[in-house]
């Protein structure tokens, strides 16, 4: 059975998944000799070997193209652009923000943020299953939007006085899994773009 590949970076926190059908069968995370690592290659190799399988069998990257860490976004999207073009497999760019939404998501809207450039931030409200908004705007611009708002969760980096907690800044790779076999198949020639202070 042919293998997904998963790359995660936006929170932070490079991790690398593998799935077979819609099941996870390796995560980075679980692996106590890769944490902290940032280094794919490794991560990718010990994936394999853990389940024994090879690069034949990845037939779709997706990778995490943030808004979130710029540095680890980048990283990522170049080792998933670079896998890609030399095995010819198409990669499939998912937002950071649909990520967390659809690991969030329950009966009510949930508004997402993480932070930029200071005084700015990346803002995004997920509802009825899909991003209803984005924008890069100044935390006090996102807080007086969310002061409109009756009821949300809350996901990301930023907490919000009187509310509770951020949910979390990170989808499990069984969400990310889930999203990447549900979307079209991408083109042989897509590659991921990060997302720096615009979603397009």
């Amino acid at each position: 059975m042919t293998l997904t590949l998963l790359i995660q970076a936006s929170n932070g926190v490079p991790s690398l998944a593998l799935g077979r059908g819609d099941e996870i069968v390796f995560d980075s995370a679980a692996e106590e000799t890769l944490s902290g690592s940032r280094d794919y290659r490794l991560m990718l190799e010990t994936g394999l070997a853990a389940i024994g399988s090879d690069l034949s069998e990845i037939t779709l990257i997706a990778c995490d193209i943030g808004p979130g860490g710029l540095g680890v976004t980048r990283t990522a999207a170049a080792f998933a652009n670079g896998l890609s073009f030399a095995r010819s497999i198409p990669v499939l760019p998912l937002p950071a923000f649909e990520l967390l939404g659809a690991e969030v998501a329950r009966d009510k809207p949930i508004a997402i943020l993480r932070r930029a450039a200071r005084p700015h931030v990346h803002f995004g409200i997920y509802a009825d299953g899909k991003l209803a908004l984005y924008e890069h705007c100044t935390e006090q611009n996102a807080l007086d939007q969310l002061s409109d708002m009756e009821d949300y969760d809350l996901a990301g980096n930023i907490e919000v006085a009187g509310h509770i907690a951020p949910v979390t800044n990170k989808a499990t790779m069984e969400t990310m899994l889930r999203l990447a076999l549900s979307a079209p198949t991408p083109g042989p020639e897509s590659r991921a773009w990060p997302i720096v202070e615009v979603l397009e």
